[in-house]
C-alpha cells in the first residue's frame, strides 16, 4: 500500500498544481475582461474630447481584484469618436504565476481581453 502511494503521490501533486494553475488563469482572464469592460465604459462616458485615464481605470480594477501584472498594455481605439460611435479597449496583462510555477510550469502567462462600448449619445464623443 505505501509503495503504491509513493508512486501515485507525485502524479497527484502534479494534477493538483495543474488544477490550481487552471483556476488562477481562469480567474485572471475574468478579472482582465472585467477591467477592460469597465475602462471601455468609462471612456464611452467621457464628455467631448475630454481625455480619460483608461490605463488608470484598468490598473485600479486589477488591483481591486488582486491581479498583479508583470507587464500591462492598454490600447484604446475609436474609429468613430462621436455620440453613438464606439470605443474599444484592448488589455494585455502578463500574470505572475511564480507561486504555482513548480515542476516546470510557466512563471508568467499573457492574458488578453477586449471590450467595446457605444459612446453615450448624450454625454460622450464630439
Amino acid at each position: 500500500m505505501s509503495a503504491e502511494l509513493a508512486v501515485l503521490a507525485p502524479a497527484l501533486v502534479l494534477c493538483m498544481l495543474f488544477v490550481v494553475l487552471a483556476g488562477r488563469l481562469g480567474q485572471a482572464q475574468q478579472d482582465v475582461a472585467q477591467a477592460a469592460a469597465e475602462a471601455a465604459r468609462t471612456a464611452s462616458l467621457a464628455r467631448g474630447s475630454q481625455m480619460v485615464d483608461v490605463t488608470g481605470t484598468v490598473r485600479r480594477n486589477l488591483a481591486a481584484a488582486g491581479v498583479s501584472c508583470g507587464e500591462l498594455r492598454v490600447d484604446t481605439s475609436s474609429t468613430d469618436w462621436r455620440p453613438g460611435g464606439s470605443v474599444r479597449v484592448d488589455v494585455r496583462c502578463d500574470v505572475d504565476l511564480s507561486d504555482v510555477a513548480g515542476l516546470g510550469l510557466p512563471r508568467h502567462r499573457s492574458v488578453d481581453a477586449h471590450a467595446a462600448e457605444v459612446i453615450d449619445t448624450y454625454r460622450g464623443g464630439g
